[in-house]
C-alpha cells in the first residue's frame, strides 16, 4: 500500500514524482508548488514516445486527472489523490507528503488495467503546457454542456429515485452483499486505524516521558560522587537513548502502518464511489425505462385518431428518441456493472496481498523495536551489579586519588568510614555539608 510497493512493470511504465518547487503566477504573484513528473516508457507503447520524459504539474492538475478519470471511466476504482490543504500548504513536510501521494497516485494509474489508457492520463503525463493547457479546457467546456443538457434529466432522475421504482436485475442481491461488506469493512478498518493512532501517540508519549526519566536520573548520579552516582548517571543516559530509539520507532510506525491504514481506508471509500456510481447509472436507465412507457402511452393515445396526425407524427418521433437514450443507458449500466464487478474482484486480491504485507511489516518492526529496547536496557546491567555498595574501592579504582577527610557539624570523618548516605546529596569530597548520617556507630 505504500508507493514503493506499487507495480510498475504492468504497462512497462514508470514513473516518479520528484522536484516540488514553489512557484508564483498572475499579477497577484499568487504561489503554488510544482512537481516534476517524470515517465520513462523502456517499450513502445499508447505513448507517443519511448526512453524519458519529463513534465511540470501542480497539485490542481492531480486533482483534474482525479476528477476526469471518474468520469471518463464511471465504476472504476480511481485511486486517491492527496487531499487539499487551506493552510501550512508550503510547509516541507507537507510538501514531501503531498509528492509521495501524487506520486503513488500516478503509479496506481499506470498499473490500472483500464485507467492507464485513459485520454485525461496520456494527456497528464505526456503533453507540454500548452496542449495540457487546451486540452483542460475543453474537457471543462464539455463538462459544461452535458451539464446544461443534463437539468431536465436530473429533475426525472431525482423523482425517481424517490419513488424508488428502480429496474431490477439477477445482479441486485449480489451488489447488495457487496456493498454490505464494503461498508462493514470500512467501519472495522476506521476502528483498526483508530486505536493505530493511538498506539502511535502513546509511543510518542513514551519517547518523552523517557527523555524526562533520564534527564531525572542524570541529575540524581551527578549528586553522588562514588561509583552509584557514576551508574545513576548511566541510567540517565541509557533512558536519554531509549527516548530517541522509542521516538524513531513511533515514526516509523506511523509511516509503515498508521498511514497505509489511513490509505487502505481511502481506497475502501474509492470503491463506495465506484458503487454508487452503479446505482447512479440504475435510476438513470430506470428513469430512461418510465421515459419510454410514458412516450409509448401518447403514441397510442393520438395513432388512428382523425386530426391527430401532427401530434401522433411528433409523438413517434419522441419515442424513437426516448428509446434510443433508453438503449445507451441500458448498455452504459450494464459495462459499469461489470466494471464494478471487476473492481471488486481486484479490490479483494489486492487487499490480501497488501494487508498481509502491511502487518508483517509491523510485526517485524516491533520484534527489532523490542530486540533493541532489550539490548539498552541489557547493556546497562552489568554496570549496575559492579557498583560498590560496602564502601571498598572497585576494580579498577585502586589507583585514584584517596577522599578527603569530611568535617562538619563538629565532626570529622576520615575517607574509609562507612558512611553509607549523604542527605543534603553532596558528594564526600565537596567540604563540610548541611547534614551526613554514618552508617555504624551512630
Amino acid at each position: 500500500m505504500s508507493a514503493t510497493n506499487e507495480k510498475q512493470d504492468d504497462n512497462s511504465l514508470a514513473i516518479s514524482v520528484s522536484d516540488p518547487v514553489q512557484q508564483t503566477e498572475g499579477s497577484m504573484n499568487k504561489k503554488y508548488t510544482s512537481y516534476k513528473v517524470n515517465v520513462y516508457s523502456p517499450v513502445p507503447n499508447f505513448l507517443s514516445f519511448t526512453g524519458n520524459f519529463s513534465v511540470l504539474r501542480r497539485y490542481s492538475d492531480f486533482n483534474w486527472l482525479h476528477d476526469s478519470l471518474l468520469k471518463e471511466f464511471p465504476g472504476a476504482c480511481v485511486p486517491p489523490i492527496p487531499e487539499k490543504q487551506a493552510v501550512a500548504r508550503f510547509n516541507p513536510e507537507f510538501v514531501e507528503q503531498r509528492r509521495v501521494g501524487c506520486e503513488r497516485f500516478l503509479r496506481r494509474v499506470a498499473a490500472h488495467p483500464e485507467l492507464f489508457e485513459a485520454v485525461c492520463f496520456k494527456q497528464f503525463i505526456q503533453a507540454d503546457d500548452i496542449q495540457f493547457a487546451m486540452h483542460k479546457r475543453e474537457f471543462s467546456n464539455a463538462e459544461k454542456n452535458k451539464a446544461k443538457d443534463g437539468i431536465f434529466q436530473w429533475v426525472a432522475e431525482t423523482k425517481t429515485s424517490m419513488k424508488n421504482d428502480l429496474v431490477r436485475s439477477p445482479e441486485d442481491e449480489l451488489f447488495e452483499e457487496i456493498t454490505h461488506y464494503v461498508t462493514s469493512l470500512e467501519s472495522q478498518m476506521k476502528n483498526v486505524a483508530q486505536h493505530t493512532s493511538v498506539l502511535v501517540r502513546k509511543g510518542k508519549e513514551l519517547a518523552n516521558g523517557l527523555f524526562e526519566f533520564g534527564l531525572a536520573f542524570t541529575l540524581l548520579g551527578q549528586s553522588e560522587a562514588d561509583s552509584l552516582g557514576g551508574a545513576l548517571t548511566q541510567v540517565g543516559h541509557t533512558a536519554d537513548t531509549l527516548s530517541v530509539l522509542s521516538a524513531d520507532q513511533a515514526d516509523k510506525e506511523a509511516a509503515k502502518f498508521e498511514e497505509p491504514l489511513i490509505d487502505y481506508i481511502k481506497l475502501i471509500q474509492a470503491l463506495k464511489h465506484a458503487l454508487a456510481k452503479r446505482q447512479e447509472k440504475r435510476v438513470t436507465y430506470s428513469t430512461n425505462l418510465a421515459n419510454v412507457s410514458e412516450k409509448q402511452n401518447l403514441v397510442n393515445k393520438y395513432n388512428g385518431i382523425f386530426g391527430k396526425e401532427d401530434k401522433a407524427a411528433h409523438a413517434n418521433i419522441s419515442l424513437q428518441h426516448a428509446q434510443h437514450a433508453c438503449e445507451i443507458s441500458r448498455v452504459d449500466y450494464i459495462n459499469v456493472s461489470q466494471r464494478v464487478l471487476r473492481e471488486v474482484d481486484r479490490f479483494k486480491r489486492e487487499k490480501e496481498q497488501a494487508m498481509r504485507q502491511t502487518v508483517m511489516d509491523y510485526i517485524i518492526l516491533q520484534v527489532e523495536y523490542n530486540k533493541r529496547m532489550e539490548e539498552v536496557w541489557g547493556s546497562l546491567l552489568p554496570q549496575l551489579e559492579s557498583v560498590n555498595l560496602d564502601g571498598q574501592p572497585q576494580e579498577g579504582t585502586q589507583n585514584q586519588a584517596p577522599i578527603p577527610p569530611i568535617s562538619g557539624n563538629g565532626l570529622t570523618m576520615e575517607s574509609g568510614s562507612d558512611i553509607k548516605f549523604y542527605v543534603s546529596g553532596r558528594p564526600p569530597h565537596a567540604g563540610p555539608g548541611p547534614k551526613e548520617v554514618a552508617g555504624a556507630g551512630m
